[in-house]
């Protein structure tokens, strides 16, 4: 199966700051985290919402500002275009995703994602005309809907993915390392 890892980083990080993709945590970015756990799942990457020097860069679809379904609606059209079988997604500010994140996720079928943390997830390239016609048609921009709809199946992981929101998380996360 061809994997297309697509990395959501649309937000405007209001909560943050600034931009979080961009914060440092153990001499990292964390989009640099993120695109190195699914490098190994992978067989591309791209970065939706937002650029970076070493990964090709896709604007949301159908249009900006969607949150991160704009950014997996766009990721799916480009991985049906250029032969890919499904997309791996996961957020920019998730910084320990599990080794063998697509082994977990496949578990639950071809359509899955994390139950605590729905960015994260396996998504056929077939869905890409049902999710740009679920953003056309109803504006509704939950994930949590989305993946109903797709009838994804909610997967629960031993270890809870970092989700990093503010400042504060990101200290409670170097501080973790830190011991």
């Amino acid at each position: 199966m061809k994997m297309l890892g697509a990395i959501l980083a649309g937000g405007e990080s209001r909560r943050f700051g600034s931009a979080k993709a961009d914060a440092i945590l153990d001499g990292r970015k964390l989009v640099d985290h993120v695109a190195e756990a699914l490098r190994h799942d992978c067989d591309a990457l791209v970065i939706c919402g937002r650029t970076h020097p070493k990964i090709f860069r896709l604007e949301d679809r159908p249009t900006a500002g969607l949150g991160p379904l704009g950014g997996l609606c766009a990721a799916l059209i480009h991985g049906r275009d250029s032969g890919f079988d499904a997309v791996l997604s996961a957020p920019c500010d998730a910084p320990n995703l599990p080794a063998g994140l697509l082994l977990l996720l496949s578990q639950g079928g071809p359509t899955a994602y994390v139950a605590d943390h729905p960015v994260v997830g396996l998504w056929p390239c077939a869905l890409a005309d049902r999710l740009l016609s679920h953003l056309e048609q109803n504006g509704d921009r939950s994930l949590r809907n989305w993946a109903r709809a797709a009838e994804a199946a909610a997967i629960g992981l031993p270890q809870p993915i970092s989700n990093i929101n503010t400042p504060d998380d990101l200290a409670a996360i170097q501080r973790r390392c830190a011991l």
